[in-house]
């Protein structure tokens, strides 16, 4: 895949970099007195030199799918990521995507769509790298992200999509303080089985970005 983004426009990235500054997030977290030591994970805007390391997390259709809704297919190819950037274009955006950063490596990702008229963001595509899960790096990157959002005054309420069998996701979600709000049922298909899609959202009130909870 890496042949096939030599050249790309690097521009996205610095929309990208550029919304991310402005947001307030720096401040946000150097006040709110969270500590998580000298391993504390950051976000990295989501770019072209990307591509390879997150398809690589997956191995499968089911895979790709659980990550990315029932549009995307596998193997993750260019066509299918660009996009994701592309939305980062418009000011402001549309959508924002992160890799996530520990000890130099990189673990994790995550996705923010935004509805501005609304004041609704959408966490989505929500993933730990298969050599960091189990190291309890979910809950970390998840309050970064969510600080991303509600660092935006005009953001009032988060919400995502989660399969009704990933309990695991569910209860992390959870523990954040988000909540089940209903249940689309047989939503997708996937490998001939039907899936059941669990909604949950936070509101800004709801939000604790500083708890002890992962």
């Amino acid at each position: 895949m890496r042949e096939l983004i030599e050249g790309a426009a690097e521009d996205v990235s610095a929309v990208n970099v550029r919304f991310w500054e402005e947001s307030g997030h720096d401040r946000f977290w150097e006040n709110c007195g969270c500590d998580y030591g000298r391993a504390m994970p950051r976000l990295v805007p989501f770019a072209p030199e990307h591509f390879d390391v997150l398809s690589n997390w997956f191995a499968s259709e089911a895979d790709v799918v659980q990550w990315g809704g029932p549009f995307l297919s596998f193997p993750l190819t260019v066509e299918q990521l660009r996009p994701m950037l592309t939305e980062a274009e418009t000011m402001p955006p549309t959508r924002l995507c992160w890799m996530t950063e520990h000890d130099g490596i990189l673990v994790g990702h995550a996705q923010l769509g935004f509805d501005w008229r609304n004041g609704n963001a959408l966490l989505s595509r929500v993933a730990v790298a298969p050599h960091a899960r189990g190291r309890g790096l979910a809950g970390p990157m998840l309050r970064l992200v969510l600080g991303q959002a509600f660092a935006r005054p005009e953001i009032m309420r988060v919400e995502l999509n989660v399969y009704a069998w990933n309990v695991p996701a569910i209860r992390s979600y959870e523990r954040l303080s988000f909540k089940i709000e209903g249940v689309r049922r047989s939503s997708a298909l996937v490998n001939g089985e039907r899936w059941d899609t669990a909604i949950m959202a936070l509101l800004r009130q709801e939000w604790q970005p500083c708890s002890d909870q992962a």
